[in-house]
């Protein structure tokens, strides 16, 4: 039997265009400004320093925006920073450029992690007005300092020197600002498809589930903001050689939003996105200034129609894949696969789960009311009621995203019920969740992988491409075969049906090499076939984890359970074995009736 089975619907990685476009633009960025610092057009090279320094600072911002999901209004406020790393030591006679940009690393990346540390605390609109906010203390400040020109600003006083290289000419500053750029976006392609790069993706798509796998993800996301504020910096250093000046007006919420804007047009979480947006933006307005004077009521409505056309920007519209590695083009076939990478890995020790007194409380209301529950190893301990009886909000507490208003919870004898998610599931207690919570954007094998890295660690790798880590690849393969997914592979979990995506959660969850397993409705919406072959699974691996299944299939239950309690109003009114559940007066009364 052949090794390989193609993959008959692959998806194209991007139209001829879209490949082309990038080659064309950069030929183009190297070519024009030599044609007119030649014929002596100053202003042509003027306008592509600024687009190319300005798709440097968009490119920072797109990592935390367009891969990391954090809409900074305040990366403006390292820009300046950065604009201000080369004026004010000019000021005092200090024109070495690798000083400038030594104080604006160092800065930028003291002042992202302090603005980030707090920022993060927080999400959505909080997180938005607290960049902003740090924006504009750091914009008044600049105001106040009267001997750097305060609102009045500061002419450079000379231009960073890089030996014989003075950055305030054009063409060197040009083809420095170019090198830097192009260096960036290859950079950030490395990045992103690095182990460190699907962490930060992972965590914009889904962060309950990442935090679920075992991933600290504000570490992450708190990485990526300083790497951006720093790149930002970088920035700024060659802004001021450009304009020779540095006022605080280049901190403003405005510079913040017209970076978000060079984002957003290009393509958010494309590589090439902010090159194009900044060139689009930027050249659309010379443009538009040509024709009136009131250009922006013309600039406006173009921005919202490229928005409109493509959700992906100009990226999008160029056919460019938004992916930003593709797949192999072929999968492994089950039967070789097996025997390459095996058919189990060495499972750890299933784990004994002790829950006492468990209560949250919920106004008057008591979502769990004093439950009692012991999971032990090699066994399926199941817990049924009916809607509403507090099931999901005792495995939220189990697997720390709900906070207990008392009671204790023990694995192994030692008191969890402080630990964070991620902690808890680094310990082994994984869950899966009553709403399939997969990365839909992420192919089935990558889905798989996070939850191999989580278990491995060294996510902080932020340049080896993580698609070709067999270390990743083979326990992914194996936890994919043993759900029944291999075919499925390189299939994005949005193109899944939903019963598959049932089983590649429950792949997740044994890749990352569990001891107890909380499984909130796994057979849910599925069909009764797919019912019967999740079964089978389960009963395949309950000697090798110690299992709580919460269910409302009762014909699943009864077949699989060693255990089973019963929970009505938050409050367990029974445990005991199938057959001591179902001649249970008080539980057939409650909740079975018939089906008993």
């Amino acid at each position: 039997m052949s090794s390989a089975t193609p993959v008959s619907a692959a998806a194209p990685s991007g139209s001829s265009l879209g490949r082309w476009v990038p080659v064309a633009l950069i030929a183009v960025l190297i070519l024009l400004p030599a044609y007119a610092a030649i014929s002596g057009h100053a202003f042509t090279l003027a306008l592509l320093s600024r687009i190319v320094i300005l798709a440097i600072a968009a490119t920072a911002l797109n990592l935390v925006l367009g891969y990391g999901g954090m809409v900074s209004f305040g990366h403006a406020l390292f820009l300046g920073l950065g604009i201000y790393s080369a004026a004010i030591p000019s000021f005092h006679g200090l024109d070495n450029g690798l000083l400038h940009l030594l104080i604006a690393l160092l800065t930028c990346g003291l002042a992202g992690l302090v603005t980030g540390a707090i920022a993060l605390r927080t999400q959505g609109i909080a997180f938005i007005m607290i960049t902003l906010a740090f924006a504009q203390m750091f914009y008044f400040v600049f105001v106040s300092l009267s001997p750097y020109g305060g609102d009045d600003g500061l002419r450079l006083a000379s231009g960073s020197r890089v030996g014989p290289v003075l950055l305030s000419d054009a063409v060197p500053l040009y083809a420095v600002s170019l090198a830097i750029l192009l260096a960036a976006l290859y950079a950030m392609r490395r990045l992103v498809n690095s182990r460190f790069g699907l962490t930060l993706r992972g965590s914009h798509i889904n962060d309950v589930r990442m935090r679920a796998l075992g991933f600290p993800t504000r570490r992450y996301r708190l990485v990526a903001y300083v790497l951006s504020a720093m790149l930002c910096g970088v920035a700024g250093v060659l802004y001021a050689n450009l304009t020779q000046f540095a006022a605080p007006s280049f901190m403003s919420w405005a510079m913040s939003g017209e970076l978000i804007v060079m984002v957003v047009l290009g393509g958010m979480g494309t590589i090439m996105g902010p090159l194009y947006g900044a060139a689009a933006l930027l050249l659309t307005e010379e443009a538009l200034k040509l024709v009136t004077e009131h250009w922006m009521i013309l600039l406006g409505p173009a921005i919202v129609a490229v928005a409109v056309a493509s959700r992906s920007g100009v990226a999008g519209l160029l056919g460019s894949p938004v992916r930003s590695s593709a797949e192999p083009d072929t999968i492994p076939d089950p039967a070789s696969a097996t025997q390459s990478v095996g058919t189990s890995s060495v499972a750890a020790a299933p784990g004994r789960l002790t829950v006492q007194g468990l209560v949250k409380r919920y106004g008057g209301l008591l979502a769990t009311d004093h439950v009692d529950l012991s999971l032990e190893p090699g066994q399926i301990h199941a817990v049924i009621g009916p809607n509403g009886a507090g099931k999901s909000t005792l495995i939220g507490q189990l697997a720390g995203e709900i906070t207990p208003d008392a009671g204790r919870i023990e694995l192994d004898g030692h008191d969890i019920t402080q630990l964070p998610v991620h902690a808890r599931s680094l310990a082994g207690l994984k869950r899966s969740y009553q709403i399939t919570a997969v990365l839909p954007q992420f192919t089935a094998l990558e889905n798989v992988m996070l939850a191999v890295q989580a278990h491995q660690g060294h996510s902080f790798r932020f340049w080896k491409d993580v698609h070709g880590e067999q270390a990743l690849r083979e326990p992914a393969l194996r936890a994919l075969n043993e759900a029944g997914l291999l075919a499925h592979a390189h299939t994005e979990a949005a193109a899944l049906a939903h019963g598959q995506q049932r089983q590649l959660e429950l792949a997740m969850v044994l890749a990352g090499e569990p001891r107890v397993l909380l499984l909130d409705e796994p057979m849910a919406g599925m069909s009764q076939v797919e019912s019967r072959q999740m079964t089978e699974a389960l009963a395949r691996l309950r000697h090798r984890y110690a299992i709580l299944l919460v269910e409302h299939d009762m014909e699943a239950v009864f077949s699989l359970a060693d255990q089973v309690s019963v929970l009505v109003y938050g409050c367990c009114i029974a445990t005991g074995t199938p057959d001591e559940i179902r001649n249970n007066a008080e539980v057939q009364q409650a909740y079975l009736g018939d089906e008993a």
